[in-house]
């Protein structure tokens, strides 16, 4: 890239040209003196509460709310799959093949927020060698509200008695004995009556066949209402029909049109207006949470969102060497001569992944960092094109090593966070390379500000996580594979520089102060939050060169 960018800058036209004054967005070649030093703090606010997620129907990625995944205007077994086979249970129930649970409508709404201070030192040990560290301090929040049934009359299902009084569960046990009581006594008079001197059986011998479907229909919702209903304390479906639904009326009709058949053959063990206890409490507006925390309804996260992580990020080692430069790595020289040029650089160096990973108890943990030890590389070429214009383009690269992290299993995104117990495991983790590629334009008005922009492109590869363990008593899935996501930003920022006027002299202190303002554009792969960024940056340089 050095080469090709040379030939470039000798091919323009020839004229008198300002050397670049004022840095600004991303990474340049700039290389520090030898013994000089470059302290920098920053300030960088990272927000966002939209994602980029792929399109159904395949072709791209849309741009949509971060928990839009989660908005359902009938919350049941589309958030709560464990719900499917008491949904089964109360079709047989109601005589209605379509019906659907509802906990009512979830209304689903999150953001992030993301704060990093990174403290960097940089020292110059030759006239084209440098090192650095660069110390972030982050602090990351998540903003979650998931309210469920806000106006309270949107569910039809609610909380099943049984788990707050044993009388409910007495109540349907009777339900269920009375209906076992009328069965038996059937089937008894159906064996009675296959002896033809029996008397008193017309009924039966006008349709037998009739009869033993009304044994089997019987035994049926009977089993049905143990499932749904429960017959003692603790027991049943934690969620059932509430009191006064359709629901609740056509299970009673159910057992109601069982008593009238029952009676055609001279058999009243069921008593009228018989029905199992129905929901009095619907959740509300907390109620995602109360699932979420609570193991009894199967799913068992400690805490759902709304938290805040602090502490040191992962740490940058590296080392800076300038391959190539035009002017000689004379700083004074760049600063103040009116020549055109470029410049190539090349960093390597190691990312000591202390950020730590996701909290498992928290289905929406945003981590301060991905906690992975990494090779870092980076290649930025400079050219100086004309009077007010240069440009850096960058090449940036991580490979994290492999390590292992604790995970939930089993695996589950944003949308089925509560579609199965939570069970905790180890993991291997291989994440992929990351890679981005950036152009940064600037312009500089004079000696002291600067304006600039860039385009970034920024891949992540695949990622693996396999929790496979011989041991583990999980049966289900224990491998996942995150797909190699790419985004596309755009920045602008703005700069004030004291360098050149302090290299002429004319100012006491050798330092730049730069805002940057960042903007996703699209995104393409898996999910990719759509992250805005604002960043403040002070530089301060000892032993710089003067004239």
């Amino acid at each position: 890239m050095a080469a090709m960018l040379t030939w470039a800058a000798l091919c323009a036209p020839s004229r008198s040209l300002t050397a670049q004054a004022v840095s600004g967005v991303g990474d340049d070649a700039l290389q520090l003196p030898r013994g000089g030093m470059r302290y920098v703090l920053a300030g960088l606010w990272n927000d966002y509460d939209q994602v980029f997620s792929p399109n159904a129907s395949g072709g791209g990625s849309k741009r949509g709310p971060l928990f839009g995944a989660l908005s359902l205007e009938n919350a049941g077994v589309n958030l709560l799959p464990r719900l499917a086979e008491t949904q089964v249970q109360l079709r047989t129930l109601t005589g209605q093949s379509s019906y659907l649970m509802s906990l009512g409508r979830l209304e689903a709404a999150g953001e992030v927020r993301q704060s990093i201070a990174p403290l960097g030192i940089e020292y110059g040990v030759t006239r084209r060698v440098s090192l650095r560290v660069l110390v972030p301090y982050a602090e990351s929040r998540d903003v979650t509200q998931l309210l469920l049934n806000r106006v309270g009359s949107g569910a039809n299902v609610g909380l099943n008695p049984t788990y707050q009084s044993g009388s409910a569960g007495a109540d349907n046990a009777r339900v269920v004995n009375n209906l076992n009581q009328a069965r038996s006594e059937l089937s008894a008079e159906i064996t009675r009556c296959g002896n033809a001197m029996a008397t008193g059986c017309d009924a039966i011998r006008a349709n037998p066949a009739e009869a033993q479907a009304l044994v089997t229909r019987t035994q049926t919702v009977g089993s049905a209402v143990t499932a749904v209903y429960g017959t003692a304390a603790n027991s049943g479906s934690r969620f059932i029909p509430i009191s006064g639904s359709g629901a609740q009326t056509s299970v009673a009709q159910t057992i109601g049109t069982l008593r009238t058949d029952f009676a055609r053959y001279g058999i009243t063990s069921i008593p009228e207006q018989s029905a199992p206890a129905a929901a009095t409490t619907v959740l509300g507006p907390g109620g995602i949470p109360l699932l979420a925390s609570d193991s009894s309804y199967g799913v068992g996260y400690q805490r759902l969102g709304n938290t805040r992580r602090a502490g040191v990020g992962d740490i940058d080692l590296t080392a800076s060497v300038l391959l190539y430069d035009t002017f000689g790595a004379d700083q004074v020289k760049r600063l103040t001569t009116a020549t055109r040029g470029v410049r190539s650089q090349l960093t390597g160096g190691w990312r000591f992944g202390t950020a730590g990973a996701d909290r498992t108890e928290d289905a929406f943990d945003v981590p301060i960092g991905e906690g992975a030890n990494a090779v870092l590389l980076r290649s930025t070429t400079d050219l100086v094109w004309s009077r007010t214009m240069w440009l850096s383009a960058t090449i940036r690269a991580a490979k994290p090593l492999g390590d292992r992290i604790a995970v939930v299993l089993p695996y589950r995104t944003t949308a089925d966070f509560l579609s199965a117990p939570v069970t905790v495991d180890d993991a291997a983790r291989s994440l992929g390379m990351r890679t981005d590629i950036e152009l940064a334009p600037r312009f500089s008005f004079g000696d002291f500000f600067g304006v600039s922009g860039a385009y970034i492109m920024r891949r992540w590869g695949e990622d693996k996580y396999d929790a496979e363990n011989l041991n583990s008593s999980v049966p289900l899935m224990s491998e996942m594979t995150v797909p190699s996501r790419t985004m596309q930003a755009a920045a602008v920022g703005v700069t004030f520089s004291t360098l050149a006027s302090y290299a002429r002299r004319r100012s006491r202190f050798a330092a730049e102060v730069m805002y940057t303002h960042t903007v996703p554009i699209s995104a393409s792969g898996g999910v990719v939050p759509a992250v805005v960024s604002d960043r403040l940056e002070l530089r301060v340089y000892t032993g710089f060169p003067r004239r």
